[in-house]
């Protein structure tokens, strides 16, 4: 108990004795600025005018007091105005400080000395501690307090009030005002404590908000410019780095190779590894892409999956050969989750100075070069003008397409299908045509593919399955009992809307589905070919005939007549256009037409550009055939004029 008693009083003693070091002002930095400073003598003198001045009035208004007022009038105006006009300077601030202290004494001196009314002047100075305090602070404000107390007591211990000018105080109130003085420095010293810690916690406060803004402002900055994942810079680091890189690779007389880097698979890599793996082959693909540029350029992370890479490199000349020998060298794996994974990288290039001197134009470049390589399906492509003056025209194509979509600037064609043995026609095929006001007439393998590319083809083939049965509605209302043959590209097999697309043309129409041939490609099947055969087999069921375009240029075609309910094969033109000389090609429509006849399917022979194919192709057998040496694809009412004059199958 004892032990504790000890320890409980010297814990009191501590405590006091930080609060008398903390009143003294001992260990207490001075926190007021040069800036608050000034405020506070400004705030103090522009109060104290208005106060001296209004009472040095009121003094030399009353009878008697005159003397005071003189006082307060010289202080205000010798003392109080010249602190004020010195407290607008940083360097002056200390004397404006001392005048204030100096005008308040010269006051003060007076109220206590001639005592003002009755001898209330002892009352207003009071405030002479909370003054010293405030302007300087808590150590100084003792001195200047305690000196004020010690004067007026030596003041009235050598009998000042019994001269004939002073105020006669009585001796009691010269102890009362005297101890009253000393309460109200204790009092000044608390509150100005209280003042000063609470600046301390309040600057303390501001300094680590301070800290924490800025630390939040350099990592705004470090993310603006970095990658998070990497810590590569990004994008936009990359365009202000670049620059130097090109000077760099301009002053050592070398090339600099901007490489732009798809890492492919990375979405499948997120299903199999998880975000964290994904991120970990990243980092991995980053470190190991580092060490390769380090000292030969630099490395930026741009999107997800694609880096750019700068490399500066001696040879005088660069040629793709050399480039792909480079890249073949530089392939590499990374290890993540116990699995060796093989990096697969398309990159797009472009070179300084072959290509462009620019910055923002170089990057621009590998960009379209990456482009480039994964739309031709290359691991990697050098930036060629041509090529990107046509991929340039291909996104161009996609919002004329859209707005010829909207304008009716569409317009079909029909290209007659003929029976080879009788010589009339079975029907045609529809092939669209975009006669474009400013370009003229462009054609579908250059539109097509950028439908297929922009989700076009959706909105592209609803117009034209409904403006094909449409016109052949029309053929059989003019007694022309013709069929209509469709192309379908392998997006609109993926589209879940084609069947009921379908149904809507022929609610329409009144068309007879059985008359409608939709020709499809084995390409179609090669994204998805579970998807493809069961909207193929939900077409089929719907009563449309179902044709194999393009047969003999795939891959699977036996196992396409195996499985698909399909009626009718069309041999691709590129056999039929030097079938007369070519054996090679005879073998194959030969095999063709035989392999459709066994699985009970017609044939149809496309690209036949003169008679004597024809001969040969109506010979071996070929049911169908279509091509220029009967008339190329004509509008509406040219065909049906070819029809008449050729006449169909099923005379009326």
């Amino acid at each position: 108990m004892t032990t504790a008693n000890n320890i409980d009083r010297l814990a009191l003693l501590a405590r006091l004795r930080q609060h008398v070091v903390a009143m003294l002002g001992l260990h207490l930095p001075n926190l007021a600025g040069t800036q608050e400073r000034m405020g506070q003598v400004r705030t103090t003198a522009w109060i104290g005018l208005v106060v001296g001045s209004t009472f040095a009035v009121f003094n030399l208004l009353t009878p008697g007091m005159a003397m005071l007022g003189l006082v307060e009038l010289l202080a205000v105006l010798f003392l109080l105005l010249p602190s004020v006009v010195l407290a607008q300077q940083a360097d002056w601030v200390e004397p404006a400080e001392l005048l204030m202290l100096l005008a308040a004494l010269v006051i003060f001196s007076g109220l206590i000395v001639l005592g003002g009314v009755e001898g209330t002047g002892l009352y207003w100075t009071y405030t002479a501690p909370f003054l010293a305090f405030f302007l300087k602070g808590q150590k100084q404000g003792w001195w200047y307090s305690l000196g004020f107390a010690a004067l007026w007591a030596l003041y009235f211990a050598l009998g000042g009030p019994d001269l004939d000018f002073a105020y006669h105080y009585l001796p009691t109130t010269r102890v009362h005002f005297l101890l009253a003085l000393l309460f109200y420095t204790l009092l000044a010293a608390h509150f100005n404590l209280l003042r000063s810690r609470f600046e301390e916690k309040l600057a303390q406060r501001v300094e680590e908000k301070t800290a924490d803004a800025k630390r939040l402002l350099t990592q705004m900055q470090y993310l603006a410019t970095h990658d998070q994942t990497t810590g590569l810079p990004n994008r936009t680091l990359m365009m202000e780095l670049l620059p130097q890189e090109i000077n760099t690779a301009q002053a050592g007389g070398h090339r600099l190779v901007v490489c732009n880097l798809r890492l492919e698979r990375l979405f499948e890599f997120g299903n199999v590894l998880g975000l964290a793996g994904a991120d970990s082959v990243v980092k991995q693909v980053a470190s190991h892409l580092s060490q390769f540029a380090h000292g030969h350029g630099l490395l930026a992370r741009g999107r997800r999956d694609e880096f750019t890479l700068t490399y500066r490199l001696d040879q005088a000349e660069l040629n793709a050969e050399s480039l792909g020998r480079f890249i073949a060298k530089h392939q590499f794996s990374v290890q993540e989750q116990g699995m060796s994974l093989y990096i697969e990288l398309t990159l797009g290039l472009a070179i300084y100075p072959d290509h462009c001197t620019k910055a923002d134009l170089l990057l621009k470049k590998a960009e379209q070069a990456l482009l480039q390589a994964r739309k031709n399906a290359q691991r990697w492509s050098i930036y060629d003008e041509q090529q990107d003056q046509q991929f340039l025209r291909h996104h161009q194509l996609f919002g004329k397409l859209r707005d010829a979509l909207q304008s009716q600037q569409l317009s079909m064609h029909f290209q007659p299908q003929i029976d080879l043995q009788t010589g009339r026609v079975k029907g045609a095929e529809a092939l669209v045509r975009w006669n474009d006001p400013v370009d003229g007439m462009i054609p579908p393998g250059a539109f097509i593919p950028v439908a297929e590319e922009s989700g076009l083809i959706r909105p592209l083939t609803i117009w034209v399955l409904a403006e094909s049965m449409r016109e052949c509605a029309r053929w059989h209302r003019a007694g022309l009992d013709l069929d209509i043959s469709i192309n379908l590209s392998a997006m609109n097999l993926m589209d879940p809307e084609l069947p009921d697309a379908l149904q809507a043309a022929l609610t329409e129409t009144g068309l007879n589905p059985a008359c409608v041939n939709l020709e499809i490609t084995e390409s179609c099947f090669m994204a998805s070919p579970q998807r493809a055969l069961e909207v193929v087999q939900k077409i089929h069921e719907s009563g449309f005939k179902l044709s194999i375009d393009d047969f003999g240029t795939g891959y699977s075609s036996l196992s396409y007549l195996k499985s698909m309910p399909i009626d009718e094969l069309k041999i691709d033109q590129s056999f039929v256009l030097k079938l007369l000389d070519e054996v090679g090609d005879q073998a194959i429509v030969s095999s063709t037409i035989a392999l459709a006849h066994n699985f009970g399917l017609q044939v149809v022979a496309e690209g036949i550009e003169d008679e004597a194919t024809a001969l040969w192709l109506r010979t071996h057998g070929c049911d169908i055939g279509q091509g220029y040496t009967y008339a190329k694809p004509l509008p509406p009412s040219h065909f049906v004029a070819f029809v008449r004059a050729q006449g169909t199958l099923r005379q009326p």
